[in-house]
């Protein structure tokens, strides 16, 4: 009796995989992983749809140059002919070898052979009710083409895969280019308090998993979204987003001045005082007199328009000027 695996055993494989209590990126990842080990390829991807703005999203990949993976995402998914009739016409996945005179067309011609690639296959992913969730590409250096085996279980893993991609879709009433608008970094934050990085976005500075601000997400509570203004010891001002998706809380970090002209040493003081701090001990962990704090509290009040501590607190942390204190109710001595 042959040992050899069968077409089921790799359909079981990545449904197991898909409904493992892990990351939707990392289920992405290890999606392809595990594809990889059964099907000859050089290259895989896994994109996800926005279907508010209409644009793909890579959400795992192996392989790709970013050139190649670019144009997976926009002109391939706009403009490729048999792209167009996998998605809207006949779901089955296509090769090369399906598409009469694909080599000569743009996308081979243009983008994949000159990218290293000889071969290759689109899988459009569909949830049961017939939603278009995202696509799965592998492509190959050699000119042979994947069985009609293999094309026969990529048939049966696009039920199974797309809803992992419908988890990374942004929440309604966003886009991933609202989400992701001026980021320097980003990152997703799971469920198990981890920051993973997603594909194509930087997590290599204040992101990075030694870096006090990812120290300070980590220790936020359980699912928070609220945002808030973070000075970095460089001491430049930054805009902390925070955005729930289905597969956790994307994070996204931009260089920006703080709202109502605060100075960043400012928004150091105010993140204290939010969290209940009095003068000698926002003194203490900044290393200024009480006296210094006692004048930048002065001008945090003028400049927020608040007469008390209290206000100013509170205003900060309702406008996401600072993190959720760490204690509720707040108390802010005086």
């Amino acid at each position: 009796m042959s040992s050899r695996p069968s077409p089921l055993d790799l359909v079981a494989d990545v449904a197991a995989i898909c409904v493992e209590p892990t990351p939707a990126a990392d289920r992405a990842a290890a999606v392809l992983q595990r594809i990889g080990e059964a099907i000859p390829l050089e290259a895989a991807a896994l994109s996800t749809f926005d279907p508010v703005e209409g644009r793909h999203f890579t959400v795992a990949e192996v392989g790709y140059s970013d050139p190649v993976l670019s144009y997976l995402n926009d002109g391939f998914v706009n403009e490729d002919p048999a792209f167009l009739t996998m998605r809207f016409r006949n779901p089955r996945p296509l090769r090369w070898c399906d598409i009469p005179n694909y080599r000569n067309m743009f996308s081979a011609h243009e983008v994949f052979i000159p990218g290293g690639f000889a071969e290759g296959s689109t899988t459009c992913l569909f949830t049961r009710d017939g939603r278009y969730t995202g696509a799965l590409h592998l492509s190959s250096d050699s000119p042979l083409p994947i069985s009609d085996s293999a094309v026969e279980t990529l048939i049966a893993l696009q039920r199974v895969i797309a809803p992992v991609m419908d988890a990374m879709r942004p929440p309604v009433g966003h886009t991933w280019t609202d989400l992701l608008e001026e980021a320097g970094e980003a990152a997703l934050m799971t469920a198990d308090r981890r920051l993973v990085t997603l594909p194509g976005l930087r997590r290599d500075k204040w992101l990075a998993d030694d870096s006090p601000l990812a120290a300070e997400l980590l220790a936020s509570a359980e699912g928070a979204v609220h945002g808030f203004a973070w000075v970095s010891p460089t001491g430049r001002c930054h805009e902390v987003r925070r955005t729930r998706l289905a597969a956790g809380v994307l994070v996204t970090l931009r260089e920006a001045a703080a709202p109502y002209r605060l100075s960043p040493r400012e928004v150091q003081v105010l993140t204290l005082v939010a969290t209940g701090l009095g003068n000698p001990d926002i003194g203490l962990a900044l290393s200024l007199s009480p006296r210094t704090v006692a004048t930048h509290v002065e001008h945090i009040l003028a400049k927020l328009g608040c007469a008390t501590r209290v206000a100013a607190a509170s205003k900060a942390v309702a406008e996401e000027i600072v993190p959720l204190p760490p204690t509720t109710p707040l108390l802010v001595r005086t």
